[in-house]
């Protein structure tokens, strides 16, 4: 296993969790379509990313991925699933059920332009062509006609609720209230939810964005799974596979020190970032990994991670406008000098910037996004020391 930071972890750099896997499935199985509910960088990505390249963790979905974070209306959303679904890059997976399907959705594809059907459907949407089609139509008339063998279409949908402020930005809050109503009838239809059922997650949170619009009662037909942290066994494991690959040992009292005195919030990221500059510390001085190696690869990775970290930085520019902004860095610069901040306190700088009624989504935003987390009832504090100590250094 190598280090997996600055992209998504995928094949043997993948941490598998199998309960986190299986729980996915049994909620699959119970009926329901799932929203993945974590803050940033806990590994929601990776775990819909290993669904995908392994369909054969169960032979009743088939798995499809699809990032929808640069559609910003309803039509080219239906259109971009549709063509998920075809995709050629998908003809290794249930090829024999969609054999099947094709001969029983010939008709279905004869309405659309530039099919080829020769032992594996494609579908090639010629944008001129296709101008008339109504493509959220299109995609009900697919469901109702397609039959695949007993088999659903697993459909893991990334960035939708960026999709949804793309919408709403670009066409109104009603275009965005409409959207989410057709993505509801479907999942609702009866038929339908037979033959497919869909996996959302984003880099923000989706219930903050429906909030905005008023509009919870349109998703609250998915089951929210939260992704926890890694349990102290699991990040051990992760730290000692990462550390093996580059021939560094080090004792389990040390890990336990690195994960639940330096680390705290065991995700994939935290780990990651902290083994890196053991290993390159290592490097330069080959000697004892014992806490105080530890300690100095932390202050090192304080120093050193700006272009690992900074991205929480620009993240809250595009999340939040000037105003809002400008409440958010006031908010992280108080929690920089303390180890928490009472709920009031934070409260009292929302009403400086005259945002009373924008405070609660704006912690929810911070919260879903990473940043903090409710420790104790109205009582908060940035999530991970490694954000925290970063934060401070920037200031």
């Amino acid at each position: 296993m190598k280090l997996s930071i600055g992209k998504t972890a995928t094949g043997d750099d993948f941490f598998l969790r199998n309960d986190i896997v299986a729980e996915i499935y049994e909620a699959l199985d119970e009926g329901n379509s799932i929203l993945l509910s974590a803050p940033r960088r806990v590994g929601n990505t990776s775990i819909i990313h290993y669904i995908k390249d392994n369909p054969s963790t169960t032979e009743e979905y088939y798995c499809v991925y699809v990032d929808t974070e640069d559609v910003s209306d309803s039509q080219t959303f239906f259109k971009v699933l549709l063509k998920a679904i075809f995709d050629v890059e998908n003809k290794s997976r249930y090829q024999k059920s969609l054999e099947k399907a094709g001969k029983k959705i010939k008709g279905f594809l004869s309405s659309i332009d530039n099919i080829d059907i020769s032992g594996f459907i494609s579908v090639d949407f010629n944008e001129k062509t296709n101008e008339s089609i109504d493509y959220f139509e299109q995609f009900k008339d697919f469901l109702e006609k397609v039959d695949l063998d007993s088999r659903k279409i697993l459909l893991m949908v990334d960035e939708f609720p960026v999709t949804i402020e793309h919408i709403k930005d670009e066409q109104g809050e009603q275009a965005a209230k409409n959207f989410l109503k057709q993505n509801r009838a479907i999942r609702q239809n009866d038929k339908y939810n037979q033959k497919i059922k869909f996996i959302y997650t984003g880099s923000i949170g989706l219930l903050s964005v429906v909030k905005k619009l008023d509009a919870t009662a349109d998703i609250n037909d998915i089951l929210s799974y939260k992704l926890r942290p890694l349990s102290l066994t699991e990040a051990i494991e992760l730290a000692q596979k990462l550390l093996s690959t580059y021939r560094i040992q080090a004792k389990r009292e040390v890990l336990e020190y690195l994960l639940l005195q330096k680390i705290e919030w065991l995700i994939p990221f935290h780990i990651q970032l902290s083994i890196k500059e053991i290993r390159d510390l290592y490097r330069l001085e080959a000697k004892e990994v014992n806490e105080a190696f530890i300690d100095q690869a932390f202050k090192e990775l304080i120093l050193n991670g700006d272009i690992y970290l900074d991205h929480y930085r620009g993240r809250l520019s595009k999340v939040f406008n000037r105003n809002e902004l400008t409440l958010v860095h006031e908010i992280l610069k108080q929690l920089t000098k303390a180890q928490s901040a009472e709920e009031a306190e934070l409260y009292d700088l929302a009403v400086k910037h005259n945002l009373e009624n924008s405070f609660k989504n704006i912690l929810n935003i911070l919260e879903y996004d990473g940043y903090l987390v409710e420790v104790e009832v109205q009582k908060w504090r940035f999530y991970s020391p490694i954000l925290k100590q970063w934060w401070s250094k920037n200031v």
